[in-house]
């Protein structure tokens, strides 16, 4: 077990925001210290950052890293230093920065708890930024599942239950600890614990940094959920996220006389329409390519078929090209004046008529043989053209 100045400062006095330290090693513009003040990182949660003051001098700490038991701050490389072995300097943590990983980091302990009491959904990988948290569980939950455990969250944070840190040897570990411990078990020597509640109803091993209770959190909002992966916001940041997302729900509202749930019933109506139309439109697209050889006509021996079909997207052109007859060129002035050019004619490449087009126009564009865009917006007759620059080419 270490002794008591052995343990970690920044597990001791995670509060504490400068210190008075010495300098213990110097290696380029990167020391040690006889204080672990600076977290190093870890577990997900970024190193700490802050300033070092000498004789009044401030130098940025840019990074903090640990190799072995030996933890390392960077100062800025931009800065040239002049220190000496054992001076005396003043460390003035980025407090800010630490506060919101501590509320971040236990808010995580907090959910991932809950994933696995409610859903028996493990934790996989999760990362901080400032007052936000990236979470990833093994088990995909639905968009209720994941409210009802944020609600869950919140319930405790109102609450306020106290978060300990517990430092034991290996041996207590096992025989007082290892059973009770959610997650990855250790194999340290001095284990580090985080407690959630005076009676434990969370226990995991792990060396960060964390609030010591769950109200300093104020709260968790959610701010998105894809397959696995779970985005939440912490304290202000999260509040802010959902004031915004309120804001919009009102303006729409205002373009509408449909209100909240009928609201959201409407523009689900909509999406599936839009999509019953797009669906619509790919046929179309698919049965018009299946048939452009007997809609098309011959110029300089090409079979060419010229298209004005401004409601249609690209992507369902392009979905659909694998359609189009053998020995074709097909070109359509699609949605949002983009020029479409397909080819299923070897002597007649698409890309080599864009680039007629290009060098006429002054436009960008580019693709494949098979398949080649560009922008014609405010230009005449783009598909007259598209007939002259196949007569060009021959």
């Amino acid at each position: 077990m270490k002794k008591d100045s052995q343990i970690p400062l920044y597990w001791k006095a995670p509060y504490q925001k400068e210190i008075l330290a010495k300098i213990t090693a110097i290696k380029d513009n990167e020391i040690q210290l006889d204080q672990s003040f600076f977290y190093p990182g870890g577990g997900g949660q970024l190193p700490d950052n802050g300033t070092l003051i000498l004789n009044d001098n401030e130098h940025q700490i840019i990074d903090t890293y640990k190799v072995g038991d030996e933890i390392w701050h960077k100062i800025d490389p931009e800065v040239k230093i002049n220190f000496d072995l054992f001076q005396d300097v003043l460390l003035r943590l980025n407090w800010e920065r630490r506060y919101a990983f501590m509320k971040a980091h236990s808010a995580q302990h907090l959910i991932s708890h809950l994933f696995k009491k409610l859903y028996d959904s493990d934790t996989s990988k999760a990362n901080f930024e400032i007052d936000k948290m990236e979470i990833e569980i093994l088990k995909p939950l639905s968009f209720e599942e994941v409210l009802n455990v944020m609600n869950e969250a919140n319930d405790l944070i109102l609450r306020g239950d106290e978060i300990k840190s517990i430092i034991v040897d290996k041996e207590t570990y096992q025989k007082n600890y290892l059973s009770k411990t959610r997650g990855k078990k250790s194999q340290e020597d001095v284990v580090r614990l985080i407690q959630l509640g005076e009676d434990g109803f969370d226990l995991v091993c792990c060396g960060g940094i964390h609030v010591d209770n769950l109200s300093e959190i104020k709260g968790i909002f959610l701010e998105s959920v894809k397959e696995n992966t779970i985005k939440l916001l912490v304290d202000r940041v999260g509040l802010e996220f959902t004031n915004k997302q309120r804001k919009l729900m009102i303006e729409l509202e205002n373009l509408t006389t449909k209100k909240g749930d009928k609201l959201l019933e409407t523009i689900r109506n909509k999406l599936i329409e839009n999509q019953s139309l797009e669906e619509a439109s790919v046929i179309l697209m698919k049965f018009l390519l299946k048939e452009s050889k007997s809609l098309s006509k011959k110029i300089n021996n090409h079979t060419i078929l010229l298209l004005s079909l401004p409601e249609v997207d690209r992507q369902i052109i392009q979905y659909s090209a694998k359609e189009l007859c053998k020995d074709v060129f097909v070109a359509i002035l699609a949605k949002n004046d983009i020029l479409c050019l397909l080819s299923s004619d070897k002597s007649l490449p698409a890309d080599e008529i864009v680039k007629i087009l290009m060098k006429k126009l002054d436009r960008k564009g580019g693709g494949s043989k098979a398949f080649a865009q560009i922008f014609v917006k405010e230009v005449d007759e783009p598909l007259k053209l598209v007939e002259d620059s196949i007569l060009s080419c021959n």
